[in-house]
């Protein structure tokens, strides 16, 4: 019984340290400030930030097989997975750090790893849906399977504030837009951002292309990136 009550208050402080993320995220959006004005809103994301794309998915691959029956990803496709997990980190957290950098091709690669992990917290959080409220009833054991979800906001909002931010890029083309040339990347970084959005989604096919032939290389089958998730036991996606 103590047990349970415990379990229980961990439950209650989770969903509100979730609401509490949420309404924070959601403010920085809407005043359009990329980060909380207030330092402890800006600690309680900073660590939000840390714990779900970097801590919860060590965590949940160290152990996304120790809870019995049920297993989110087939152990044997599982590399391919931590593949795109750790380029979706990757982009956030160098796009964290690059803000201010106008590179246009850097910005462009950035954007779409930045894609690429959104899509997969997408995916991921539809295929923990039916263990999520566990996670949350017993987040110490289980904390990892709402870091699709956490990733999924926090890697949003970040591609957000990322393709927001506008440069002058004038100075830079003079000589080019008189002889009527203008370089491709210059281009997509000053389209809307709805073609942006398709853009980096077309570049992202290739990405995901030479990951699952990285994948491939180490002795993944081809099409593992679809196995680890249909050869799952217990979850959305398994078959």
């Amino acid at each position: 019984m103590m047990m349970m009550t415990l379990f229980l208050l961990f439950g209650i402080l989770y969903v509100s340290y979730g609401i509490f993320f949420l309404i924070t995220l959601f403010r920085t959006i809407k005043s359009g400030e990329r980060r909380p004005s207030d330092a402890f809103s800006d600690l309680m994301m900073v660590a939000t930030e840390i714990i779900y794309t970097i801590i919860g998915p060590i965590i949940g691959f160290m152990r996304f097989d120790a809870f019995g029956h049920e297993i989110p990803f087939a152990k044997q496709h599982v590399l391919v997975i931590i593949l795109l997990v750790i380029v979706g980190s990757l982009s956030f957290w160098i796009a964290r750090f690059t803000a201010k950098t106008s590179n246009p091709f850097f910005r462009i690669l950035v954007s779409v790893g930045l894609l690429q992990g959104i899509v997969l917290c997408f995916i991921t959080s539809i295929h923990f849906l039916t263990f999520i409220p566990l996670g949350i009833i017993y987040p110490i054991y289980g904390f990892e399977l709402l870091s699709p979800v956490f990733a999924l906001f926090i890697l949003s909002r970040e591609f957000y504030f990322y393709n927001k931010t506008e440069f002058n890029y004038d100075d830079a083309l003079p000589y080019r837009q008189e002889l009527g040339f203008v370089p491709i990347p210059f281009k997509i970084i000053q389209a809307p951002v709805f073609t942006r959005l398709i853009i980096y989604g077309v570049i992202l096919i290739p990405l995901i292309i030479l990951q699952m032939l990285f994948a491939y290389g180490c002795g993944q089958d081809i099409d593992a990136i679809v196995k680890a998730f249909t050869h799952s036991v217990g979850f959305v996606f398994s078959c």
